[in-house]
């Protein structure tokens, strides 16, 4: 008999993050049962599907499972989220009671990786300004010349799956990697092929690219002082959260225009009209789309729904379950 599987996600979202390929794997591994209610579940109603459900399929718009339903959730061995943290979807007591979770998380870092190489080098060869000065009559500006990433030096804050995503977009360039992460060991440093580097050394590199997950320790991590360290003519990508810095000096900071940003994510969202950030020439600017791509997508619930199966199998995870610990410092 084959294990039950719900489906949270309606068939609008669904076709977004479900492949072709996936629908086959949860029809022909699972008895599925999918979400006909052309809307997202209430929790009364999740409450009732889960009782006989083993495996729970979730994605953006999905009710969260509460302690309350996950009383009811028997028969429960593995919830499959996809999209990016699970940290608000299924309590901490989910792991207590031997329940498997699984995050697409890692297929989202690679999307973000792509955009965070895309900004920069848009970046470095002032792209959007070109772009901007040729509608506006001019013809190569005088002292406008481009800067290449390869062999350059790079400073990243946070070893998270996006920082890494980005590290293997960054190898063939030989650059130099400084990065700072509190929890990086030497062992794990030489492998992700970096130094390991404080605040300040980052905060002085001539590319800087932040990565760190919104949690309590890292709130306004980076300071008035800090942000007064980045050179003049550096590229600072933010395709973590805002709230890492803070975000009245570093306003202040490239309101000076002595250095180039890409931001994909703000301190408040959507952008207000009248934020002072949308008028400087020096920032290439993004509503929060780095981990948004076609192919991503499509492939998120593929990405968890393959992990569950190898695991009822015996198999190792390739890289999607969520641990308690990994659970405890998600944003």
């Amino acid at each position: 008999m084959k294990p039950k599987a719900l489906v949270l996600s309606p068939k609008s979202r669904l076709d977004e993050v479900c492949s072709d390929l996936c629908r086959k794997q949860l029809n022909d591994y699972f008895e599925t049962t999918w979400n006909e209610t052309g809307r997202d579940y209430t929790k009364e109603e999740l409450a009732g599907l889960i009782v006989d459900a083993e495996v729970v399929i979730t994605s953006w718009g999905s009710p969260g499972i509460t302690d309350e339903i996950l009383e009811k959730a028997v028969k429960l061995r593995a919830v499959g989220h996809a999209a990016g943290t699970v940290k608000h979807l299924v309590p901490k007591q989910i792991f207590e009671r031997g329940v498997r979770v699984f995050s697409a998380a890692p297929r989202i870092a690679s999307s973000v990786g792509e955009y965070c190489l895309g900004a920069l080098l848009a970046s470095l060869r002032h792209m959007s300004s070109l772009d901007r000065s040729i509608r506006e009559g001019e013809w190569r500006p005088q002292g406008w010349k481009g800067r290449e990433l390869a062999g350059s030096t790079v400073g990243i804050v946070s070893a998270s799956s996006t920082a890494r995503a980005f590290l293997k977009l960054l190898a063939p360039f030989q650059v130099n990697v400084l990065l700072y992460d509190p929890f990086l060991t030497e062992e794990a440093a030489a492998r992700l092929q970096v130094k390991r580097a404080t605040l300040e050394e980052v905060m002085q590199c001539p590319i800087i690219s932040l990565h760190a997950p919104k949690l309590p320790a890292t709130e306004r991590m980076l300071t008035r002082e800090l942000l007064s360290l980045i050179p003049d003519g550096a590229v600072v990508i933010n395709s973590s959260r805002s709230s890492v810095m803070d975000a009245e000096a570093f306003l202040e900071q490239l309101q000076t225009g002595r250095f180039l940003a890409a931001l994909d994510v703000f301190e408040t969202e959507p952008l207000p009209a009248d934020s002072p950030i949308r008028s400087l020439p020096n920032v290439l600017l993004t509503p929060h789309i780095a981990g948004a791509s076609v192919q991503g997508h499509l492939a998120l619930m593929e990405a968890v729904v393959g992990d569950i199966i190898r695991s009822m199998e015996g198999k190792n995870s390739q890289g999607y379950e969520v641990t308690e610990r990994m659970w405890e410092v998600m944003a």
